[in-house]
């Protein structure tokens, strides 16, 4: 045998007993389990993005919130989703109300049942999941959202697995279980939007309906305005330019069209709508709503005994929206679209004393102002 045959050969062995040695690792199950590290792990080399996380919904404080408390179940179904760390106090008591690993451990979507939560996906507790992999060495690198720009060792094997975090499937366990890990469900996936990519990592904040420049690319808002005669005819045209219904797909929030008449002073003359009461239109008002067998709000998932109504903006659709007046002294039609993150309706579940309903976000608005008894043009 030649002798550089036996250096080769020599080289080949050195080289796969080190990879089996460096490997050990990740076939061995006397490593703690993912699901019981905190978030402050991930801290260390993910500055920028542990930043990010904690100042969303996901990495806000991990104690429930007033409203929560007042629907949570009993049995802690709620909490599948809304507060999974609640069985591991001890572990996650400074962490958010999702840590990082209760995401970063979803392998797959089981298919199966009903389950929800982490227990609609088969998780793996010994290699972190993400949409892109990176193997774990001495070797130092920049990772991703470090916030420093540093580089740092990686201890840890993550696993790219493009087929859950770069679809839909990755949200689908809590935000849209009906799916059942479809990644087609939707036009587009959910991290297009609400995970934007910037500087070369996903934003973790996941911007979402309580952000105004979240709320301002739902919806498309116009108003036409003819005088016939005393009377005003007026047409407001709604159009919803998300992959999911307008305002969003839960029962809390609401969009609400607000329609004003001001005469050449600026002075309001009407309002469809006054201190953001339901009852007074409500073909105005888009939300998914729900009742109890006392006819209070209730989720339409979970609580809901009574068909939950539905008057949002389906996907694509464009809605019109037809009211006549008697308002001869108008000089400016302005339409507006309103998204409350809490609908008036859902205070009576909260103590009293803490009955004050959020500030709405102006998601759109669209005016025509009247020149002699017409419209003026655009």
């Amino acid at each position: 045998m030649k002798f550089s045959t036996v250096v080769f050969a020599g080289v080949l062995f050195c080289l796969s007993w080190t990879l089996s040695v460096w490997a050990a690792p990740l076939r061995t199950d006397s490593a703690p389990s993912l699901l019981k590290t905190p978030s402050e792990a991930c801290e260390t080399c993910h500055k920028a993005i542990h930043g990010q996380w904690r100042q969303s919904a996901h990495g806000k404080s991990g104690s429930p919130s007033t409203l929560y408390q007042a629907l949570r179940r009993t049995d802690g179904a709620c909490d599948a989703c809304h507060f999974p760390a609640a069985r591991e106090k001890e572990i996650f008591e400074n962490d958010g109300a999702i840590p990082c690993v209760f995401c970063h451990t979803l392998e797959s979507y089981r298919h199966e049942g009903k389950e929800i939560g982490l227990a609609a996906y088969r998780t793996n507790e010994r290699v972190i999941q993400g949409p892109n992999g990176a193997w774990m060495g001495a070797k130092g690198a920049v990772p991703p959202g470090s916030g420093d720009q540093e580089p740092a060792s990686n201890p840890f094997f993550h696993n790219a697995n493009p087929e859950v975090f770069r679809t839909a499937v990755a949200c689908q366990g809590c935000h849209d279980p009906k799916k059942k890990g479809d990644p087609n469900a939707f036009p587009v996936a959910c991290q297009n939007c609400h995970m934007p990519v910037a500087d070369g990592f996903a934003d973790h904040a996941t911007p979402a309906g309580k952000v105004l420049r979240m709320v301002k690319r739902g919806a498309m808002l116009q108003v036409q305005a003819r005088p016939d005669g005393k009377d005003l005819d007026i047409k407001v045209r709604l159009t919803n330019l998300l992959p999911h219904p307008f305002p969003n797909g839960g029962p809390f929030a609401m969009g609400l069209l607000r329609l004003t008449l001001l005469d050449s002073r600026g002075a309001v003359l009407w309002e469809n709508v006054a201190k953001n009461k339901m009852d007074q239109d409500p073909k105005a008002v888009l939300a998914l709503t729900g009742a109890d067998e006392l006819g209070h709000p209730a989720p339409p998932k979970g609580l809901v005994t009574e068909p939950a109504g539905d008057s949002r903006l389906k996907v694509g659709e464009a809605r019109t929206l037809v009211y006549r007046l008697r308002q001869p002294d108008v000089a400016l039609v302005r339409a507006e679209i309103i998204i409350l993150p809490l609908a008036p309706d859902w205070l009576e579940k909260l103590p009293e004393g803490k009955r004050e309903l959020p500030k709405g976000l102006l998601a759109a608005r669209s005016e025509v102002r009247l020149v002699s008894g017409e419209a003026a043009a655009p």
